[in-house]
């Protein structure tokens, strides 16, 4: 994270074989690191817009017997890997912890607001618990 934070994506050894996709997330965690409440505001802002596209696929499905929708394949593709995430860091915060998934979901939220600010909280530890010394 420093080194992104003082040289910007090229601070990493991306060579010429490194996927786009590996670039342009060097990208996105140099922005994340330079405006952090802003950023994590527009992941934020995408992860609802998702979850709530697979919703309106669902129902199409479930409502209206429709299995062929235009946007099914396109909402499965981007929701999948956002929920499975999700549930990974639900189920590492109840195994480790003992946190229940509302109690993680309010240390988020919080968490969303402190980030880089008078707290100190940075953005590496948005999600665990901060360490006592």
């Amino acid at each position: 994270m420093e080194a992104i934070g003082t040289g910007g994506a090229g601070a990493l050894a991306l060579t010429k074989a490194t996927r786009l996709s590996d670039r342009a997330a060097a990208d996105r965690m140099a922005a994340l690191i330079a405006q952090p409440k802003q950023q994590l505001q527009q992941v934020n802002d995408a992860f609802r817009i998702a979850l709530r596209r697979l919703y309106r696929t669902r129902n199409i499905i479930l409502h209206g017997g429709s299995i062929n929708g235009v946007a099914q394949e396109a909402s499965l593709r981007t929701a999948a890997p956002l929920i499975g995430a999700g549930l990974d860091r639900v189920v590492h915060a109840y195994y480790t912890e003992g946190l229940e998934p509302l109690d993680l979901a309010a240390r988020a939220e919080v968490a969303l607001q402190l980030v880089n600010g008078e707290t100190g909280l940075s953005l590496v530890e948005l999600l665990e618990p901060r360490q006592r010394g």
